[in-house]
């Protein structure tokens, strides 16, 4: 055993409690994590990251599960399709207000948000740590970062509370560099 394996077996096991906590708030709601996978990442991403391409992409499932996981959570409430309105042949996926509800209650899990919290002043070099192996891994794979907007290269901060997205050339309040984008490109 090496210095890498224990640190992979905590991974591993810290990744076994999340879905098992994720999995037991989705039987309350019947649904499965994958469902709660959904929700959560609409609830976290903007205006160009909430298309069904975009959550096949960032969960690694087939279209088909995306497909059938979008009609199952329309169905029950969770999502609306909005047609996009510069391009109709484009769906955008909106929580409502009880799939902003799940996704506020599901992921993190509680136990997650407590263990992060007694870390205290060490839950910054952890997540820069994180970060960097969270990079490495995405390159080794060549899968999109799926970044927040305010990290990226194409991020031009404004003074009066808004920021000029570079790739999309457009002014977006300071709130939306906060949230998931498909199009985020690392800081080089």
């Amino acid at each position: 055993m090496n210095d890498i394996d224990p640190i992979c077996d905590i991974l591993e096991r810290i990744t076994t409690l999340y879905r098992n906590e994720v999995r037991l708030v989705g039987v309350e709601h019947g649904l499965h994590p994958v469902h709660l996978e959904v929700i959560y990442y609409l609830s976290r991403c903007n205006k160009y990251s909430d298309t069904p391409a975009a959550v096949t992409e960032f969960l690694g499932i087939t279209k088909g599960t995306t497909s059938q996981s979008i009609s199952l959570l329309e169905a029950k409430g969770y999502l609306t399709k909005e047609k996009d309105p510069n391009d109709r042949r484009v769906s955008h996926l909106v929580l409502t207000p009880q799939g902003e509800a799940v996704a506020k209650k599901a992921i993190p899990p509680a136990s997650l948000k407590q263990g992060l919290e007694t870390l205290g002043d060490g839950s910054a070099q952890l997540k820069t740590q994180l970060e960097t192996l969270l990079r490495d891994i995405q390159r080794s794979t060549q899968s999109a970062s799926f970044g927040l907007c305010k990290t990226c290269q194409f991020h031009s901060p404004m003074s009066d509370g808004h920021f000029y997205c570079e790739l999309t050339k457009e002014t977006l309040i300071e709130d939306f560099g906060t949230l998931i984008c498909r199009e985020h490109t690392h800081i080089q």
